[in-house]
């Protein structure tokens, strides 16, 4: 469901899984004689899916969100400082659990950290229903519940009639009154954080100096009648971007009021996105063809003072990662495991420097077509995949004509193994592609 790259260690990343695991993964191949990915640490104790990882950006601890309305923080070894293994589990050698934070009222669908709290402490932000939860590592307590702003205004500025007026009617109750499916954070730039909700809208909050409290700064509706399901800031923090299952990826100015600057029509619903830091990405194809291009619809004075920021991808049900540019400049492009065999992706994530791209998803068997369901762009529907509350991933995971999970009298189904997928997005030495 998540993948996360460590930010102080290049060969390591994270990800969270149907299993009920959080898994820590090694790239050995960055090493002198390394030999491809392998395991460095498996997370066991939740009691339920995990959906959520998020890595500390200097402290060497992970924190996982699960649907078990907890979130547990653990202790990751570097590579080449693993401990001895563990005759009960060898798997479990790098890591260890030492906090549970909760409960929370229902799946944990984000997990940022967010800087020092007032004694030097870690903090964390949870996203579980409809709140905003700020914790003190320090202590393992809930410092914090801000509830997002309930006004919304459109992407342009307007009042936005679906969620105040009378065409509210048409949105199902089950994605009221806004579920948070996502945590984003700027990087610091403003102290922002951000959420896709299940009404459509994108939450907003600000976070005060030492991020033991925080404010409801904005409710954006940028996908009016369909479910946000993901965010992403760009670099330098003034450009946010979140998918929704219309279709579309919004692109916001936050120095604007959060005035729409571009939006983007992707061949596939987008499921999960991240930014990209450095713009030499060689790896990635470009589209040439109508079909696979991703159409975008931009405001050129907006976009022209728009800050340049590396690129924005997006993880599509069709097994394609796309990418454009966070200027707005230049032409679309793509990786894609192989032709034949499609894995919908759930989630993607890029290391700090841009250099690899990390996406998972479902396993699908080789020569296997996505089903027209999966390819058309629209609202989800049926249940969430973690019980009544819609879930940003419910319209992926299908069983007939219920929902995967949450399905009245229905089982809950075994974990499948799922495909990661890793690609080498750096240039060769000294080469420049300005088109792709």
């Amino acid at each position: 469901f998540d993948v996360a790259c460590c930010p102080w260690d290049d060969s390591l990343f994270a990800t969270a899984g149907e299993d009920e695991t959080a898994r820590v993964w090694r790239d050995d191949s960055r090493s002198s004689g390394g030999s491809g990915i392998a395991s460095h640490g498996v997370c066991r104790g939740h009691k339920d899916e995990v959906v959520r990882v998020a890595w500390h950006p200097t402290m060497r601890i992970l924190a996982s969100g699960s649907a078990d309305g907890a979130v547990a923080v653990w202790k990751v070894a570097p590579s080449g400082a693993e401990r001895a293994a563990s005759a009960h589990d060898p798997d479990e050698a790098a890591v260890a659990r030492v906090d549970v934070l909760g409960p929370h009222p229902g799946e944990v669908y984000g997990c940022s950290f967010v800087g020092d709290g007032e004694g030097g402490g870690p903090m964390l932000a949870t996203a579980a229903g409809t709140d905003l939860r700020l914790w003190d590592l320090e202590a393992a307590v809930e410092v914090a519940r801000v509830p997002p702003l309930r006004a919304a205004k459109e992407p342009d500025g307007s009042p936005d009639e679906t969620v105040s007026g009378p065409a509210s009617k048409r949105k199902p109750d089950r994605w009221e009154p806004g579920f948070l499916f996502s945590l984003s954070g700027d990087g610091g730039a403003r102290g922002l954080l951000a959420s896709a909700c299940s009404d459509g809208t994108v939450k907003l909050w600000g976070l005060d100096g030492n991020a033991r409290s925080a404010t409801a700064v904005a409710s954006v509706a940028s996908h009016p009648n369909a479910l946000a399901t993901a965010t992403a800031f760009l670099p330098c923090g003034n450009l946010l971007a979140s998918a929704g299952s219309d279709g579309r990826v919004v692109v916001c100015d936050v120095r604007r009021s959060c005035q729409a600057v571009r939006r983007i029509t992707p061949p596939c619903v987008a499921t999960g996105l991240c930014a990209v830091q450095a713009p030499r990405t060689s790896s990635f194809r470009e589209r040439d063809s109508e079909s696979e291009a991703c159409d975008a619809e931009s405001d050129a004075a907006a976009t022209e003072k728009a800050t340049p920021g590396g690129y924005l991808l997006m993880s599509g049900r069709d097994g394609v990662v796309r990418a454009v540019r966070g200027e707005g400049a230049g032409p679309s492009a793509a990786l894609s495991p192989s032709e034949t065999n499609i894995t919908p992706l759930l989630c993607v994530a890029s290391d700090r420097d841009g250099a690899r791209v990390f996406a998972a998803g479902n396993t699908r068997e080789r020569g296997n077509e996505v089903p027209e369901s999966v390819k058309t762009s629209g609202p989800a529907s049926g249940s969430g995949p973690f019980g009544v509350s819609p879930g940003p991933f419910g319209f992926v995971r299908r069983n007939g004509n219920l929902g995967a999970l949450g399905a009245a009298g229905g089982a809950k189904p075994r974990a499948e193994p799922a495909e990661i997928f890793v690609w080498d997005a750096l240039l060769s030495a000294g080469e420049e592609d300005e088109d792709t």
